[in-house]
């Protein structure tokens, strides 16, 4: 039996944050880059959330290989103050489908801070309440970098990339589609010309 565990983190950026260009803070998508392929050569899944300087970051995986990242971890320049929220063994992978998922700010967090009376996101002053909460709403929030290609996601989820552009299977489907409109109304419309043809015939012989 396999052996998982999920581990939450949190920790702070050394870097100054700059104006994203397409949503995403730029030390914050080269993370995700490079998170997104170790991730997937190890067989390991998790989330981010930045806001206000802090990370907020879930892993799941086999244990041994999860802790060997943490520590890795421990040693990136980019972030300081690294603190495990929690850490307990699991199952099954609680989002199989993302090798890293990326949440951005949006109102939903605010509306979750605010309920607890925080002006900004600290997870330094989350209890374990707060942190449960954190997590189930990183979770039905979806990722805007990516189309969710990576696993099973619904067919709407996959209309739109990070650029706002339509994935190629959705550039296709819509030609094809017109294409099958096009040949119905060709044998329609040859179908009824045949059948004209064959009334002045009749009619010509009486």
């Amino acid at each position: 039996m396999t052996d998982l565990i999920r581990i939450v983190y949190i920790s702070r950026a050394t870097f100054a944050t700059a104006n994203p260009d397409d949503g995403v803070e730029p030390t914050v998508s080269r993370i995700l880059s490079t998170s997104r392929t170790n991730n997937r050569k190890n067989g390991l899944v998790g989330m981010l959330y930045y806001g206000d300087g802090c990370f907020f970051q879930c892993l799941e995986g086999e244990t041994s290989k999860v802790q060997a990242l943490y520590k890795t971890l421990l040693k990136d320049p980019r972030h300081k103050d690294l603190k495990i929220l929690a850490s307990e063994p699991i199952k099954r992978l609680s989002f199989p489908d993302w090798s890293m998922k990326y949440v951005p700010v949006d109102e939903h967090m605010c509306k979750l801070l605010e309920e607890h009376g925080f002006e900004h996101f600290d997870p330094y002053r989350f209890d374990h309440h707060l942190v449960e909460r954190v997590m189930q709403l990183l979770q039905g929030v979806p990722d805007p970098t990516i189309p969710p290609v990576e696993g099973r996601a619904s067919a709407p989820a996959r209309t739109v990339l990070a650029a706002g552009l339509p994935t190629q299977t959705d550039t296709l489907a819509p030609a094809a589609a017109s294409g099958s409109a096009k040949l119905s109304l060709a044998i329609s419309i040859a179908a009824l010309v045949i059948s004209v043809i064959a009334l002045v015939l009749v009619l010509s012989r009486l």
